[in-house]
């Protein structure tokens, strides 16, 4: 029987070293593709992507770092929302809406308000609103009780008032709100706190059901939490007080970008890498609508952004569902 050569270490690397150089060069371009991609990613949307972690759809980690640039489109520095309190939050104070003490025992624990926020509880105020990232909850929490203890249609015509006005008490945003000294359940649609004529009544309402939030499906129509009822509460103020509708759309936007910042640094990213459009050329009425600011429509561009390996990391917010 002829016998096998043996093989020695001389042979092995002989046979080796094609495979293992044509294994690298495979490599090398691979890398070299997938660094381009990241490249043309970062200059499509004018952050740097270069650390983001690759994973499958859905891996939590698959963020790139805090993108600042970002942040400071969607949430400019000290806005205007061209609304003023007026005398809303007396109103609520003396009406049982807010116990005041509670409210600045609550902020005690966090922020302590300011002596010009107190005397909002107080005295009537024709300044107009500042918002800003120190401010943004608290606003969050003066606008809550405001949108579900208001009466109007939206309220007594809506789903809260209609189809489940049997248990109105037991959603977030009026079994949540325990900053009065009446129960939300009660303080639902009960109030005259701000008088709107039939015609503000209606624009209200059609505002309303036009803006969603990242939270739930849901409409302002719809203030089952409190960021509903907050911007409920927003529209309420910014009609009765005659701003435009495109300019409702425009500050309701960045109130909402405040209260869900990540959300809204992916949907600007979004349309930059995707749609090739600047945050601040969006449309903020088509912004607000179900297909990009309702839970399910979010959660479509989060995963595409995913998918992509792009998606921001944003600072801040206006906190969850409850004070």
């Amino acid at each position: 029987m002829k016998r096998k050569p043996k093989l020695n270490e001389s042979n092995i690397l002989e046979k080796l070293v094609p495979i293992l150089l044509v294994a690298s060069i495979g490599f090398a371009f691979a890398i070299g593709s997938m660094w381009q991609k990241i490249q043309n990613l970062e200059s499509a949307v004018g952050i740097k992507v270069a650390g983001t972690k690759v994973g499958s759809a859905g891996n939590p980690s698959q963020t790139s770092g805090t993108t600042s640039e970002i942040q400071k489109e969607i949430l400019p520095s000290n806005y205007k929302l061209g609304i003023r309190f007026n005398d809303a939050i007396t109103k609520m104070v003396q009406m049982g809406a807010i116990d005041k003490d509670k409210l600045i025992k609550l902020y005690e624990e966090r922020s302590p308000l300011t002596d010009a926020q107190k005397k909002l509880l107080d005295n009537p105020s024709g300044d107009e609103i500042v918002l800003n990232q120190d401010n943004a909850q608290l606003i969050l929490n003066l606008l809550w009780p405001l949108g579900i203890a208001n009466k109007s249609k939206v309220l007594s015509e809506g789903p809260m008032g209609t189809q489940y006005k049997d248990k109105v008490d037991s959603f977030a945003s009026t079994a949540g709100w325990t900053l009065g000294k009446t129960e939300g359940g009660k303080l639902f649609n009960s109030l005259s706190i701000i008088n709107l004529s039939p015609e503000q009544e209606n624009l209200v309402k059609e505002i309303a059901e036009s803006i969603y939030r990242p939270c739930c499906g849901n409409h302002t129509g719809f203030p089952d939490c409190n960021h509903g009822a907050a911007m409920l509460g927003f529209i309420e103020l910014a009609v009765s007080q005659g701003m435009s509708k495109d300019e409702i759309y425009k500050k309701a936007l960045v109130l909402n970008s405040y209260w869900f910042p990540q959300n809204y640094a992916e949907l600007a990213t979004y349309f930059k890498a995707q749609k090739g459009v600047a945050w601040k050329d969006v449309n903020p009425k088509e912004i607000l609508g179900v297909n990009y600011s309702s839970g399910q429509g979010y959660a479509a561009i989060n995963k595409e952004l995913q998918a992509e390996g792009l998606l921001p990391k944003a600072q801040g917010g206006g906190g969850g569902c409850g004070v």
